[in-house]
C-alpha cells in the first residue's frame, strides 16, 4: 500500500514538473515573437492573446464570454488577439500552442508575463492584467 502511495506522489509531482517545464517553454516561444505580425498594431497596454477554434465548446461557452466581460470592464485599456488555431496552424505553431483554449497575458511592452492552457477564470486574468 506504501509502495502504490510512493508512486502516485513521485507521479504527481513528475506532472506538475512537466506541466511547469512546458509552460516554461511556452512563454519562451512567445518571447521569441515579438516582431509577429498580430503584434505590430497592439496598442501600449496589456495584451490578451487567444488562442481558439470554432469547434471548441470550452472557447465558445466560457472562456470567450469571459474575455468579453474583460474588455467590457477594461475598456481601452486591455486589446484582445483572437487567433483561430485551426484557420492558422502556423501562427499557433510558432507561439507552442498545442491546445485550445490557450490564452498569453502580454505586458504593455508586448513581452509575455503568463500563459494558461485550458479555460482560465476573470479573476485570475484580472488579477494578471492589472499587473502586468
Amino acid at each position: 500500500m506504501l509502495e502504490r502511495l510512493a508512486i502516485t506522489i513521485v507521479l504527481i509531482i513528475m506532472g506538475v514538473v512537466a506541466y511547469w517545464v512546458f509552460t516554461r517553454w511556452q512563454i519562451g516561444r512567445a518571447a521569441a515573437q515579438s516582431s509577429d505580425p498580430l503584434l505590430l498594431d497592439a496598442p501600449r497596454v496589456p495584451t490578451v492573446v487567444y488562442f481558439t477554434t470554432p469547434t471548441c465548446g470550452p472557447c465558445q461557452t466560457q472562456q470567450t464570454p469571459t474575455l468579453n466581460r474583460l474588455k467590457t470592464e477594461m475598456g481601452d485599456g486591455l486589446h484582445i488577439i483572437r487567433v483561430d488555431a485551426d484557420a492558422d496552424p502556423e501562427t499557433a505553431s510558432r507561439w507552442g500552442v498545442m491546445t485550445v483554449p490557450t490564452v498569453f497575458i502580454l505586458n504593455v511592452d508586448g513581452s509575455p508575463r503568463k500563459v494558461y492552457n485550458g479555460v482560465v477564470s476573470a479573476s485570475t486574468l484580472k488579477q494578471d492584467l492589472l499587473s502586468a
